[in-house]
């Protein structure tokens, strides 16, 4: 049998192993910092039409973090504090880019006018545009859903946002 002193450190480290997580669990990550935009959802104790049920979405700049709290700072309500264990969801913003907004506007554009135009051609119509193939109609959809998307995005840019995972 070991003695005591020999027992000793093996109590300290596993003491200090299983203590330690408690407490770097409850810090908030470390891009979240005073002057980020974020937007985040709180509990809301009655169901919501938009957004996920239950649940509150604020946005702010963050005007301070502690340990357990973040100083959200929003406009025309000033700073308020939102404890840790409240937030459901967390995420940074991005910036607002004109070319990823046209970009990702552009793919959906294409996806929907290629399905649109494929279902409405009829090869056989004599009047009107008409494809010889879907295929065919299917691509010129696309093109037009393209430029089309693209140019809405690159007119009316929306802000990106990135999921920041908070340990429970």
């Amino acid at each position: 049998m070991r003695s005591f002193r020999q027992l000793l450190p093996v109590v300290a480290a596993l003491a200090a192993v299983t203590s330690a997580p408690m407490t770097l669990r409850a810090q908030f990550p470390a891009n979240v910092q005073s002057g980020a935009r974020v937007r985040l959802w709180i509990p809301e104790p009655y169901r919501q039409a938009e957004g996920p049920l239950h649940r509150q979405l604020l946005r702010g700049t963050v005007a301070g973090v502690t340990p357990d709290a973040l100083l959200l700072s929003i406009n025309g309500a000033g700073a308020i504090s939102i404890p840790r264990g409240s937030v459901r969801r967390l995420e940074i913003s991005r910036g607002v880019s004109r070319p990823a907004s046209a970009f990702e506007r552009a793919v959906g554009g294409a996806i929907g006018g290629a399905v649109s135009w494929a279902l409405l051609n009829d090869p056989r119509r004599r009047g009107g545009p008409h494809y010889g193939t879907d295929w065919r109609a299917a691509g010129v959809g696309a093109s037009w859903g393209a430029g089309i998307g693209a140019l809405t995005g690159l007119i009316f840019p929306y802000e990106r946002w990135q999921r920041v995972r908070l340990r429970r």
